[in-house]
């Protein structure tokens, strides 16, 4: 069955206010510290950087897998 829409990941990265950010060798480098390179990438890229000096936000439905966690979270919990 062929998909005739554009992909979830399409829509995303169509957002105005979302960026995607690549998986580059440091981030890579933090996925071998955690338990998932999900966890490892967000983690990484909500470190500041110059580009983005406060850091990304996480957003996510799960906010309390966060707690503790030094980063910034948006609750996408409805």
């Amino acid at each position: 069955m062929a998909c005739s829409g554009p992909s979830t990941a399409e829509h995303l990265v169509a957002l105005p206010g979302v960026t995607v950010l690549d998986l580059d060798l440091a981030a890579a480098l933090a996925v071998s510290r955690h338990a998932t390179w999900a966890a490892a990438h967000c983690r990484y890229a909500a470190q500041p950087t110059q580009e983005r000096p406060d850091g990304a936000v996480v957003a996510t439905v799960a906010p309390g897998r966060w707690v503790g966690e030094p980063v910034r979270v948006l609750d996408l919990t409805p």
